[in-house]
């Protein structure tokens, strides 16, 4: 069997993570490792609760059954999150790799940031005559981000730039907000540094919209510089200065620091790559990178995913319709099941979708058993589709991550991203990473629309609760809590469609009317008249124990016979008639008399296919029976 090796990774980074992939798949000898890639979608600008939503996937793995782990430190935005996965991966005791992060029991890949800022920064001075600048920081606990402004800081102090704490701001990588803060702050051409220095190419980017929304020109009016090299910035106009952490050269080291640990061989615990300046248009530089070539091949491209995306659209909709069509979870299975097993479509050869079998008990309880952020043991198979088969796995247990998973054949990617109801993270799903998926990143697209499905359902399966509750309220007599008048009638269509159907359904209609209610609300009050129908209520129900009993009157009750009671039922008349006797003798205390008359009519005596005769002839017999309890009395 090849090795395990888990990833874990944001994919707010990816664009690096994706460069960084190619050199790893590059590296691995053929059929050698499967990668297990648990991808979050975790930023600064979500909500608490979505954040730790979508990180509990990085604690979905039973690490114990890995060979290996990767974890892609800095690009995790949270330090919490990435110490706890420190201390899992200590506890499996599997050779673990940092990228971009040093740790005294782990091996690391770093990048020397220092070299390519520097780079940076001398060419802003020596070719575009800086002299005053501004820092976009990304968030404060980052150290990447504080790499960078330590550099900047050291080169300022070294050229006698002026440069503090004020000229620092804090963009915790939220794009809009920083394209916001320029455009109400640098109003005036006067206000404008020489260069804003960005600690990656997305500020970069928004920091350059934000210039011309006011009006200016960049790089006319100010140079901008980014990091990371990523290809929105290397396709925007004016293309980004930046610097390149070589993430290709990170994964090739990453992979040959594990070659070595699986052979046996001492690695070296900690492998440095340089970084490199990249100068652009933004910082003045005119086509230093033959960025017309490049944007040319992205609009080709562009197109093309255009045209994919307008198919794939399609298919979105699809899967929010079949969470929308049903009104109960047990319908959702077999509707997603045509979606995705009738496909061809390459994107998709590979696709799994693990939910919670608790499922709708934690749409529907206000306050759900199950743990907060946290992945149940075991998962309901929604979909199961490994390179264009069908598993026909409908469990699995939560070490197993994969249906039908062997280990055999040819490297594979395999991204794992969570399904979440708000603080409830309900189960996830599975794709395998080809060149396409991968460089579109088009997973993204189907977790977030079933995230959207699962929230929209929860409405949807709520209203359905809602409804079938009223309904039951409306159909409850609210003194015996039996089904009333309205669900008896209800039942009483169902019963004749069954007959005339021909499906051979068999039951009988015993009809019940309480003997001398009027007289005991009359002498004693309607308090002791509620208790009389209760305990009449109770006889009839224990003794018709099988069967649906309904309150269709104030002092009338039927029960339709069926199941094992049909096969006694004369025995059960009898026996309740002999109760009554007993029950209604003056010996017992008023308040616990029960004088019920009774009569009961079987279906195989229906007259003529007149369904509603058995109705009728039940009704007879118990004002028969009502008759001769009467003369009794007066006897």
């Amino acid at each position: 069997m090849k090795k395990k090796i888990a990833l874990f990774a944001n994919n707010w980074n990816s664009d690096n993570l994706m460069t960084f992939l190619d050199g790893a798949r590059k590296t691995l000898p053929k059929n050698y490792a499967d990668i297990f890639m648990f991808l979050a979608s975790n930023t600064y600008g979500r909500s608490e609760v979505y954040n730790k939503s979508e990180s509990a996937i990085h604690f979905l793995p039973d690490l114990k059954s890995f060979d290996a782990a990767i974890i892609f430190s800095q690009g995790l935005n949270s330090n919490e999150v990435r110490d706890k996965i420190y201390d899992r991966c200590r506890e499996a005791n599997i050779p673990t790799v940092c990228i971009g992060d040093k740790d005294p029991d782990f091996y690391g890949v770093l990048v020397d940031n220092k070299t390519g800022m520097m780079e940076l920064c001398n060419h802003l001075y020596d070719v575009h005559h800086m002299r005053t600048v501004k820092f976009f920081a990304g968030a404060k606990e980052n150290d990447d981000s504080n790499s960078r402004l330590e550099c900047l800081r050291e080169f300022a102090e070294k050229k006698k730039i002026p440069f503090s704490d004020a000229d620092v701001l804090y963009t915790n990588w939220e794009i809009r907000s920083t394209m916001n803060y320029i455009t109400g702050l640098y109003n005036k051409k006067e206000s404008l540094p020489d260069a804003f220095v960005l600690a990656n190419d997305f500020l970069a980017v928004a920091s350059c919209l934000g210039i011309e929304k006011n009006g200016f020109k960049v790089p006319n009016d100010i140079a901008v510089t980014g990091f990371d090299n990523v290809r929105s910035g290397r396709t925007f106009y004016p293309s980004i200065s930046t610097v390149e952490q070589r993430f290709d050269i990170q994964g090739e080291k990453c992979i040959e620091v594990l070659l070595k640990v699986f052979d046996g061989e001492e690695a070296p615990r900690e492998t440095y790559v340089e970084s490199k300046f990249l100068p652009g248009e933004s910082c003045g530089c005119v086509s230093p990178r033959n960025e017309d070539d490049i944007r040319r091949g992205f609009c080709h491209e562009l197109i093309s995913r255009n045209m994919e995306d307008n198919a794939r659209a399609g298919m979105l909709q699809v899967i929010r319709n079949a969470f929308a069509e049903s009104s109960r979870f047990s319908m959702v299975p077999a509707k997603l099941q045509s979606v995705f097993y009738s496909v061809q479509d390459e994107n998709l050869d590979t696709i799994h979708i693990m939910i919670d079998p608790l499922f709708e008990n934690i749409i529907l309880k206000e306050t759900p058993d199950n743990e907060e952020f946290t992945f149940a043991d075991n998962f309901q198979v929604l979909v199961s589709k490994e390179k264009g088969e069908q598993t026909n796995v409908r469990k699995i247990k939560r070490p197993d991550l994969i249906p039908g998973y062997t280990g055999e054949g040819e490297n594979n990617i395999y991204v794992l991203m969570p399904l979440h109801l708000e603080s409830y993270v309900c189960g996830y799903m599975v794709m395998r990473g080809i060149d396409m998926t991968l460089r579109s990143w088009l997973f993204f697209d189907y977790e977030a629309n079933l995230n959207r499905s699962i929230a929209e359902f929860k409405t949807t399966i709520q209203l359905a609760a809602l409804n079938d509750k009223l309904s039951e309220l409306m159909q409850t007599d609210a003194l015996t809590s039996l089904k009333n008048r309205t669900a008896y009638e209800n039942a009483k269509t169902m019963l004749k469609n069954h007959y005339l159907s021909g499906d051979g359904t068999k039951f009988a209609i015993v009809m019940f009317d309480l003997n001398n209610l009027k007289k005991i609300n009359d002498e004693l009050g309607h308090g002791a008249g509620d208790v009389y129908i209760k305990n009449s209520s109770e006889l009839i129900c224990h003794t018709f124990k099988h069967s649906p009993v309904y309150r269709v009157g104030g002092d009338e009750f039927v029960a339709i016979v069926k199941n094992s009671d049909y096969q006694i039922k004369e025995e059960l008349l009898y026996t309740f008639r002999k109760e009554v006797e007993n029950r209604s003798s003056e010996d017992i205390p008023i308040m616990d008399r029960v004088s019920v008359a009774s009569g009961m009519a079987d279906i195989e005596e229906i007259v003529e296919e007149d369904v509603d005769s058995v109705f009728r002839l039940a009704d007879e017999r118990m004002y028969e029976n009502k008759r001769l309890m009467k003369a009794e009395r007066g006897k």
